[in-house]
């Protein structure tokens, strides 16, 4: 990744970038963090995955990347260096995350902006991201996770995350579990670089700031609940650290009006869809349903991806549903069939119902909840996608993601290399 940023900018990348990572809260952070640096300058964030569009990763000062620019940007500049550099050998391939981020960052450069967020994927110490010479780096928390590729312990999964530590930047954290503290303490100091922890100070400034704006009971803003001031306050004390000075009232005005695809996401009156894949992420959206809608109950439509356990995931939500509804969740997805199971037996006194076929699961749903009860889809971002994406051209495409790795399994006989979770 550091030859290519050299082959592309020889005399350094003209945009200030801001690396986020984090079990939970990244998405969100990125995107206040880009909202407030906006109010001083043009920004911009490289967020991910997407829902139903690839364009939704490349936030560009007031909106998302127009389609041909992608596309241009992938033929003229980054396709022909990646081809270029396939040919010195296997070791110079890019794959889709660097590749995807190159994208970002010509995008950032062709609109001349200031300042750019880099969201990290899974971990932080071996993310593409983390090649970059960025001003600032922010650690939202560390929870549970991939725990296959990080580790079982919290330690473990914290020193990855410190790994976007550079000597002289400063890093950001939220976090209040004090083994998480620790860990970026030490880290920090080993590295050398200035530590910034977010205190309950920052966040009831925000508290208060916000309740006397806008419509503070409105449910459909992403700046509502408890978790996400906090991710509001630590955006806020990154940008004050960048721009100086900044007025906290001024980054309140921008908070309330950022808006997320997939981060508590309103589809249709009261249909929401939220990617919370991990215990980490469902419990937080169960603590923000209970304060947006108190009292509700909720019908929540699953599909759990990957090796995690679906009793933890689902688990957080279970007090606030009248029932859950099981389907696919597409590409690495769990058998509904068998998660159903799980929960049916985990669950006994919870009504759940199986749907294979995500595309039936809205009508399920609706057929399931009562008057002014509110549907919730979430856990993976794959699920989401099938079930709700309105384009059918993209949800064919986005169905048939993997392909290529069954056909060099056919091909090759032996098992495909295991895919990190995201879109392709």
């Amino acid at each position: 990744m550091r030859e290519a940023v050299r082959h592309f900018w020889p005399d350094g990348y003209p945009v200030k970038l801001i690396q986020v990572a984090g079990t939970s809260g990244k998405g969100s952070t990125s995107q206040f963090i880009q909202a407030g640096l906006s109010s001083f300058g043009k920004a911009g964030a490289y967020v991910k995955p997407h829902v139903f569009d690839f364009a939704e990763r490349f936030v560009l000062d007031r909106g998302l990347a127009d389609h041909g620019e992608i596309v241009r940007v992938w033929e003229e500049d980054v396709r022909p260096y990646s081809v270029e550099s396939a040919m010195r050998g296997e070791a110079w391939t890019l794959d889709h995350f660097e590749a995807s981020l190159l994208i970002a960052l010509k995008l950032f450069e062709k609109h001349r902006l200031r300042w750019a967020v880099v969201e990290t994927g899974m971990g932080g110490r071996y993310d593409p991201a983390t090649a970059l010479e960025v001003v600032a780096t922010v650690v939202t928390n560390v929870g549970q996770d991939h725990e296959e590729a990080l580790g079982a312990e919290h330690w473990q999964r914290a020193v990855e995350k410190a790994g976007i530590c550079r000597p002289g930047v400063p890093l950001f954290s939220a976090d209040q579990d004090e083994r998480t503290i620790g860990v970026l303490k030490d880290v920090c100091r080993d590295v050398g670089a200035p530590y910034h922890h977010l205190t309950m100070k920052d966040v009831n400034r925000v508290k208060r700031l916000v309740a006397g704006r806008g419509r503070p009971n409105n449910p459909d803003r992403l700046l509502f609940s408890e978790h996400q001031m906090v991710n509001a306050a630590l955006a806020a004390r990154v940008v004050d650290f960048l721009v100086g000075g900044a007025s906290l009232e001024r980054l309140a005005r921008s908070f309330l009006v950022t808006r997320y695809v997939g981060r508590f996401w309103k589809i249709d009156k009261d249909v929401y869809a939220d990617v919370a894949h991990n215990s980490s992420k469902t419990k937080a959206l169960a603590n923000e349903l209970k304060a947006r809608f108190p009292g509700t109950k909720k019908v929540f439509v699953v599909g759990i991806s990957g090796p995690r356990d679906p009793v933890a995931v689902v688990g957080p939500i279970v007090p606030q549903a009248k029932a859950l509804v099981i389907t696919s969740a597409g590409f690495k997805g769990q058998d509904p069939g068998r998660v159903y199971a799980r929960l049916r037996d985990a669950f006994p006194e919870t009504p759940i119902h199986l749907a294979p076929n995500p595309a039936t699961t809205l009508s399920v749903a609706r057929n399931i909840r009562g008057q002014s009860e509110v549907i919730v889809f979430t856990g993976s971002t794959y699920m989401i996608d099938q079930a709700l994406n309105q384009d059918e051209h993209l949800r064919h495409l986005n169905a048939s993601v993997g392909w290529r790795e069954e056909n060099r399994k056919q091909v090759s006989g032996s098992p495909s290399s295991s895919l990190p979770e995201e879109k392709r």
